[in-house]
């Protein structure tokens, strides 16, 4: 059972469609886990397969600006385009004299058939509205939280498709580990192994004795070898097998938004204007705020 630590990551786009494709993939194979079949020519074949399936959400992931300028007061087809946009909600429209600076998602452009507007794409300037990319390693039970913000396009590792028993996991299961395992200076949890749990299964009877992480230990280590157990000696799915994986269970979890949007994000889960945020998800959304401030996006 491997233990880690939580932390966050600022996922950039590339230049282009070559950059759209190349986000989409990077977040649409986080739900299988399967990041390894990544390669220099894999993005847009991804995408297209995505495209013909109909499974569109992982398309979001990849943002698209586009700059439309015309003559002001002359009625041009480029003033449509502006009009679809400024109608749809999944887009924000910028308007610097009859220059207009529009942010939107891959997915508005394929189920909309704006193909054509991909004429007018162009990297971000300071007029667009951004749409910032985060990948977060963290506990299910974070993810519960970060996930009731619904206007995010959201990836997650699926524990349903993920088979924890192979190789790529390392044939175990990780375990995110919480603030208050991390804040217990007493017992370190990285020290123990197999030894340790034997110890404390010959000592069952009397577990109000133990220390908190050693409970908290033991537990997630049960439920490890119960899942294994399902899936390999049984011959259970993963997701039947599912059901008895702890909440801090280890997941990868992506959320694109627009800059707006996590700004919302930061007043609930780091600043607390609702409540005082849950340690877990503080923990990675104060320092996030913080990185959003020193790049100039809040």
């Amino acid at each position: 059972m491997k233990i880690l630590e939580p932390k966050y990551e600022i996922l950039s786009q590339g230049e282009g469609m070559d950059g759209v494709y190349k986000q989409i993939e990077l977040c649409g194979r986080t739900c299988y886990a399967s990041s390894m079949k990544i390669d220099k020519d894999s993005a847009k074949p991804f995408v297209e397969r995505m495209v013909s399936s109909n499974h569109l959400a992982m398309c979001e992931h990849g943002t698209i600006y586009l700059h439309v300028a015309y003559e002001e007061g002359f009625f041009v087809p480029e003033s449509l385009l502006v009009k679809h946009y400024r109608e749809n909600k999944y887009s924000k429209v910028m308007q610097i004299g009859s220059d207009y600076y529009i942010t939107t998602n891959y997915r508005v452009i394929v189920e909309n058939n704006w193909f054509e507007d991909l004429d007018y794409i162009c990297e971000p300037t300071e007029w667009h509205e951004k749409r910032i990319t985060v990948r977060f390693t963290t506990q299910i039970a974070v993810s519960r939280e970060a996930n009731r913000h619904r206007v995010d396009s959201v990836a997650e590792q699926s524990t349903r498709y993920c088979n924890y028993s192979k190789d790529k996991f390392g044939g175990e299961i990780a375990i995110n580990k919480p603030k208050w395992v991390s804040d217990d200076d007493a017992v370190n949890p990285l020290s123990f192994d197999g030894g340790t749990f034997v110890d404390l299964s010959k000592n069952i009877g009397s577990y109000e004795h133990w220390s908190p992480v050693e409970k908290w230990w033991f537990a997630n280590r049960v439920c490890e070898m119960m899942y294994l157990s399902l899936v390999k000696d049984d011959g259970l799915k993963p997701q039947d097998a599912r059901t008895i994986l702890p909440l801090d269970t280890n997941t990868e979890l992506i959320h694109t938004a627009f800059v707006s949007d996590w700004k919302h994000f930061f007043e609930l889960r780091s600043l607390g204007t609702t409540g005082k945020p849950h340690p877990d998800i503080e923990v990675l959304a104060t320092p996030l705020m913080n990185e959003f401030k020193e790049r100039g996006l809040i």
